[in-house]
């Protein structure tokens, strides 16, 4: 912590031309800034990484195959659920063939959820709107 009142006794050096004196005290001063600084950041980092994990702990759920993210109103993944429990990694899982397989691990993690295709006649839900120029 950084002592305020050594600033007074530089200035009174300064005012006393004790000069390179209150030199030396203000490098030692700002010698300890400078490492506060750092030591601030790095523990601003740190409290991050710590959210980050509160934020997985809170927010991946486990559907009895795979792992899924919840990101506000989104479900992301699904993720491997071997590579997760084994190193931390969220691997998201490929469909091959209507399996979900892990692409690092290869790993089979159950049956790939139906895909909805669109039939050639189904309705359009989107409106053009063209740029004005």
């Amino acid at each position: 912590m950084l002592e305020y009142y050594r600033y007074k006794e530089i200035s009174e050096l300064y005012a006393q031309n004790r000069v390179e004196e209150a030199r030396g005290m203000l490098m030692e001063l700002q010698a300890r800034y400078i490492a506060m600084c750092d030591e601030n950041a790095t523990l601003r980092l740190r409290i991050q990484e710590f959210e980050n994990v509160l934020y997985m702990a809170n927010n991946l759920v486990f559907d009895g195959f795979s792992y899924w993210l919840l990101t506000g109103s989104v479900r992301q993944g699904p993720f491997c659920q071997p590579c997760y429990e084994r190193e931390g990694a969220l691997i998201r899982l490929e469909h091959l063939d209507d399996e979900l397989v892990c692409p690092v691990c290869n790993a089979p993690c159950g049956r790939a959820p139906l895909r909805r295709e669109m039939s050639p006649r189904a309705p359009r839900l989107a409106k053009i709107i063209p740029f004005a120029r």
